[in-house]
């Protein structure tokens, strides 16, 4: 969707987000693949920082370890708040942009349940509450 200056929807925001409801809805298939997804991730950081200290500058162990740990830390910190940022930046740009987005949307829908004969709108409302049925059924 365009919309004049940057004032744009990004369209990665949006698939992240239709990703983010797809989990939601199959969160208990999807959880434990994340967390172990997460526990690879953070232990090779961890494990690379251990390296780099350990061996490339010469840390003792010990040292080289509490050196990993915390870097570790303030890394898993500083990408939470920078995607934080980000997010808040693209939550602005779609709020800026959804009050033309929602006036196209509207105006096109008018005209589509405009052109539909009746027999056609109430079967679609009873589709419609069928839907909705089946959806809470499954909810």
């Amino acid at each position: 969707m365009k919309v004049t200056g940057d004032k744009t929807i990004n369209k990665k925001v949006l698939l992240i987000f239709a990703g983010l409801f797809g989990l939601i809805l199959g969160g208990e298939q999807m959880l434990p693949l994340l967390e172990e997804l997460g526990m690879l991730a953070f232990e090779w950081v961890h494990k690379s920082l251990d390296f780099l200290y350990e061996d490339i500058i010469g840390l003792e162990d010990e040292a080289a370890k509490k050196a990993s740990a915390w870097s570790g830390f303030l890394l898993l910190i500083g990408l939470i708040v920078w995607g934080c940022i980000k997010l808040y930046h693209q939550f602005q740009r779609m709020k800026a942009a959804m009050p033309q987005w929602w006036a196209e949307t509207k105006a096109g829908l008018g005209g589509w349940w405009t052109a539909l004969p009746w027999l056609q709108r109430v079967v679609f409302v009873i589709l419609l509450i069928a839907l909705v049925g089946v959806v809470a059924v499954i909810i």
